[in-house]
């Protein structure tokens, strides 16, 4: 379940208004609560350029005694237009040890993936694939401009996973950084029963649509939140 909810960040929607131009770094921390009690695990985001013309890395990191998460993608942004080169993820914690390293190439679009236990794999992907990073980025486009749904393909490790987020309301929250206005978007998922597994984000416009808040309820006894609790450029 915590991996679930250190998951649930993947939804962060940086950048601004002005979508034609270049990525705008930024940083921004989290904390993580369990049913509603705070834990020692620290989350942060982080943009920033990469050499090269229109190349950025963005890194997410979650770390403490209990577990360490890290997923960084590098990549060439053009005008919504994200096309990964290589994401990697590994995640530590909880007896468990999960590690994918993928190179991804365009001319055809194919990705070949490193797992810790399999070695190599190459296969072919969608033109319009994603890695779970940049797919944050490609949802930032879709939500400034007003659209209340949005749905995405990303390649994790050797699969191909379809993403599908709705905005079912809006709220205003008092956080750390003041009282915000919040689109409050919902993951959906096939078979899942609406009273028992959800995964909500509350993303601000006025904070650049970043993720303020996420909710991951995997049942009625067991609930993750991330709550950012700064925010900078």
């Amino acid at each position: 379940m915590m991996r679930a909810a250190l998951l649930a960040l993947a939804l962060a929607l940086p950048g601004g208004a002005a979508l034609a131009e270049p990525l705008a770094p930024f940083a921004a921390e989290y904390r993580i609560h369990v049913n509603k009690i705070p834990t020692p695990i620290k989350a942060t985001l982080v943009l920033e350029p990469a050499p090269g013309e229109d190349r950025y890395r963005m890194l997410f990191e979650a770390d403490s005694f209990l577990l360490t998460n890290t997923e960084e993608s590098w990549f060439e942004w053009n005008d919504c237009e994200p096309r990964t080169e290589r994401y990697v993820h590994e995640f530590q914690g909880f007896g468990k040890h999960r590690y994918h390293h993928t190179d991804f190439s365009w001319s055809p679009p194919r990705a070949v993936n490193s797992d810790s236990k399999e070695g190599k794999e190459s296969f072919d992907i969608p033109a319009d694939a994603l890695d779970e990073l940049t797919m944050l980025l490609r949802a930032r486009c879709v939500f400034a401009t007003g659209d209340k749904e949005y749905t995405a393909t990303s390649v994790y490790g050797d699969r191909i996973r379809q993403h599908h987020f709705i905005v079912i309301d809006r709220e205003t929250l008092d956080t750390p950084m003041g009282e915000l206005d919040t689109l409050i978007v919902e993951k959906r998922r096939k078979g899942d029963r609406k009273e028992k597994r959800r995964t909500l984000f509350w993303v601000a416009p006025a904070k650049d649509y970043m993720v303020v808040k996420a909710r991951h309820i995997e049942s009625t006894l067991l609930r993750g939140e991330l709550i950012m609790i700064d925010y900078g450029n």
